[in-house]
């Protein structure tokens, strides 16, 4: 198992390699940015409860981060999807979260690409019919549970 100075040291390299700013990488984690730049800077150890949210935030496995798997280089692939994620405005970077979470990968590729080159009228078009596809998505699911919930009781 990797010690904290090889934990923040593959967290830096890492966050750095995304192109992310140490705020940005603080605010998708959900703590204060101090904090995150004492974890950094070594004045405070890593907390291993916040191992599998920074490495859901640095798109790698905890066990990368613990030295229990060996990381993998960024393809120039994902080199390109991450700036141009990193180029849509904080609320359309959130609503292309929420929609990773229902397996949408094939499709967000090219969204995140079509999003930074479009201007904002058609971002904002495409950031409400995504809202509307979640939230027709949410009510299917919901439906489809109420009818496991019938049949079960």
């Amino acid at each position: 198992m990797n010690t904290n100075e090889k934990i923040i040291d593959i967290i830096i390299n890492r966050r750095k390699a995304l192109k992310l700013s140490l705020s940005e990488t603080a605010r998708r984690m959900g703590i204060p940015k101090s904090t995150l730049s004492r974890y950094e800077s070594l004045e405070r150890q890593f907390p291993l409860n916040q191992i599998s949210n920074i490495a859901s935030v640095l798109g790698i496995t905890a066990d990368e981060i613990l030295g229990l798997e060996e990381p993998e280089d960024i393809s120039s692939s994902e080199q390109t999807l991450i700036k141009a994620f990193n180029e849509l405005s904080i609320r359309q970077q959130e609503q292309l979260l929420k929609l990773v979470k229902y397996d949408l990968h094939d499709e967000i590729f090219s969204t995140v690409e079509l999003m930074s080159k479009a201007d904002d009228k058609f971002r904002d078009k495409v950031a409400s019919y995504a809202k509307f596809e979640y939230f027709e998505y949410e009510k299917n699911l919901e439906q489809k549970n109420k009818g496991k919930q019938n049949t079960a009781g």
